[in-house]
């Protein structure tokens, strides 16, 4: 941004109108358009309840919400516009044929509050909110949805923090294709997803909060994600890979269940992983996973602490566990997996500690023995599984259940070379040193 163009504009100056109720995207939009012509610039949203359909930011522009200020979705639907970019995107898509269909070209999957496209050096900052009212679309997914709070498309050089999103219609965030993005201090509560990036580089998201209906984190076809210093809290997932990523690192990130939030569709409050890496689970995602790194986590009350599996048309290289506490883990096993013949080369963990919830079940083992696992509840290890996996590595981890369990702690399936060391399985009446 040129400084001697920068100018800051208040949308007060436009005609926007603090009742609540009153469209104000003309006036907002205005403004951007303004200081987008005179090299870039500032708006202001001051303190106050501005009511709005979509607006559209520019090149060179940061919106400023003060605090004490919300933008408001207004409770139409006419009021929001799709998706309008200049790139392909299809290779982002998935779930296509289902309810949970999401399709880049799809003019109603991408309705949306703020949109972001084709654009350069772009910011949204502030201590205000961003209201989505949970504004309720029948032709939307599941025949609910509505419009995303954000969309970002085919863009680079973002700055977005500070600020509260609530009530999503859909996604808090969603973003497509973008690079050299920061996502810093930022507040997601309800909606469903919280950040849902498809294809990013160099992208960090950092010290944000999440309180979320759906997936914490999602999306896929990221190279060079930093998550670092993050509160997740989900009735679904805290991370959710979806697509083949490289380069991913989460750091000092705490993930908390149950959610604090109904799950927007389903009404459950139960949290699921932690941290699931699944390319391919909402349709195919080809390409290789590697160099994920998970360092300095905390897990309470959730499903796993990490769940990992491979489609047939993906590879996983390295993956490393360094210094993890996973307590009231309710039901399963830390994995890495394939169901078929995929591979994944090395799997590292370091320094951990798990504490699982015992299930009291003596039948358990042997009814893996005529059941194939495409109808396993569970695991048929209750600490760690490990299936197609080249180099398996465990060294200084504390494994333990409270209640019962007839399970054994640990299994490897297809897996080559085994070192384990310092690791010790245990319930309450016994201690196991592997």
């Amino acid at each position: 941004m040129n400084l001697l163009l920068s100018i800051i504009v208040s949308i007060l100056t436009f005609g926007a109108v603090a009742d609540g109720s009153t469209n104000n995207a003309g006036a907002i939009n205005r403004a951007i358009s303004e200081c987008h012509k005179r090299g870039g610039g500032t708006v202001v949203v001051p303190a106050g309840t501005f009511a709005s359909g979509s607006i559209f930011l520019q090149s060179n522009v940061t919106l400023r919400l003060e605090k004490g200020a919300t933008l408001k979705g207004v409770e139409d639907l006419k009021a929001y516009q799709p998706l309008h970019t200049s790139a392909n995107l299809d290779r982002y898509d998935s779930g296509r044929g289902t309810v949970n269909s999401n399709l880049a070209t799809d003019s109603i999957w991408t309705l949306a509050f703020i949109h972001i496209e084709d654009a350069d050096n772009v910011a949204i900052c502030g201590e205000g909110t961003l209201d989505g009212c949970h504004l309720f679309n029948p032709q939307g997914e599941e025949h609910q949805r509505g419009p995303h709070a954000i969309l970002i498309a085919n863009s680079s050089r973002l700055r977005l923090q500070g600020f509260t999103v609530r009530r999503a219609a859909n996604y808090g965030l969603l973003a497509y294709q973008i690079s050299s993005a920061r996502f810093d201090r930022l507040h997601f509560e309800q909606g469903w997803d919280g950040i849902h990036i498809r294809g990013a580089r160099n992208v960090s998201i950092r010290n944000c909060k999440f309180q979320t209906g759906d997936d914490a984190i999602a999306g896929g076809y990221w190279n060079r994600m930093v998550i670092s210093g993050c509160d997740i809290n989900s009735s679904c997932n805290g991370i959710r890979m979806i697509q083949p990523s490289q380069h991913l690192t989460v750091k000092d990130c705490r993930f908390r269940g149950p959610g604090d939030f109904p799950h927007r569709t389903s009404g459950k409050t139960s949290s699921d992983a932690a941290i699931s890496l699944e390319p391919g689970g909402w349709g195919p995602a080809p390409g290789r996973l590697d160099d994920i790194v998970l360092k300095n986590i905390e897990v309470k009350s959730m499903l796993t602490p990490l769940s990992v599996t491979l489609s047939e048309d993906n590879t996983l290289g390295r993956i490393c566990v360094d210094h993890l506490v996973a307590q009231d883990i309710t039901r399963m096993a830390l994995s890495v997996k394939s169901w078929g013949t995929a591979r994944s080369k090395q799997v590292k963990i370091r320094h951990a500690v798990l504490e699982f919830r015992g299930i009291d079940d003596p039948s358990l083992p042997d009814w893996f023995k005529t059941h194939t696992t495409d109808q396993w509840p569970v695991f048929p290890s209750w600490a760690m599984y490990f299936r197609n996996v080249d180099h398996v590595s465990v060294k200084n981890v504390i494994c333990s259940f409270t209640g019962k369990d007839y399970r054994k702690p640990i299994l490897y399936d297809h897996v080559g070379k085994i070192d384990i060391s310092r690791t010790k399985c245990k319930s309450m009446k016994q201690l196991s040193v592997l």
